[in-house]
């Protein structure tokens, strides 16, 4: 190898290693950041996705738990009939490792059978994050009854891995 080639060789692995470097600072900056504002980003990421329909995008902003209790085919059956048009960010506030946000939400519902259409409408709620090794993810929300009943996803999870079949060999 020529010296010409060397040097910029060195160079080379050094450009690499700078922006390797800028990226791990960034990650950590990300982790860092005031949790009220990752709080808030990381809602409107969840409500952005919901007016675009988005639903794998939602599916990777609940918490870890879960989605190890229930795979995504399992969500994606699951939704569907509300459409939410627009929302609003109303506030949020931290206690401890839960967040709360506030949301005002127009949606309607959408659904084959529907004699008529459902006229929008306005709502507006709670709803809870947890954060997780310093990110924040959205609770699951029931539809109906105790938007946040007392469930062990993890407990689920281990369920559902003990009741498959066997695999096919």
């Amino acid at each position: 190898m020529t010296r010409r080639t060397m040097a910029d060789g060195v160079r080379s692995l050094l450009l690499l290693l700078v922006v390797l470097l800028a990226g791990c600072v960034g990650a950590q900056a990300v982790a860092t950041r005031d949790p009220s504002l990752r709080l808030r980003e990381r809602a409107r990421q969840y409500w952005d996705a919901r007016v675009r329909g988005d639903l794998l995008a939602t599916y990777t902003l609940h918490e870890q738990a879960f989605r190890r209790a229930v795979p995504l085919t399992g969500f994606l059956q699951g939704r569907g009939a509300t459409k939410v048009l627009e929302y609003e960010a109303l506030g949020e506030r931290i206690e401890g490792e839960l967040g709360i946000v506030k949301v005002k939400m127009k949606s309607t519902v959408t659904h084959p059978r529907l004699i008529r259409p459902v006229e929008p409408s306005w709502a507006e709620f709670e709803e809870q994050w947890v954060r997780v090794d310093g990110e924040w993810y959205r609770k699951f929300r029931f539809p109906v009854g105790e938007p946040y009943p007392a469930v062990n996803w993890d407990e689920i999870a281990a369920e559902n891995q003990s009741s498959e079949p066997p695999p096919v060999r």
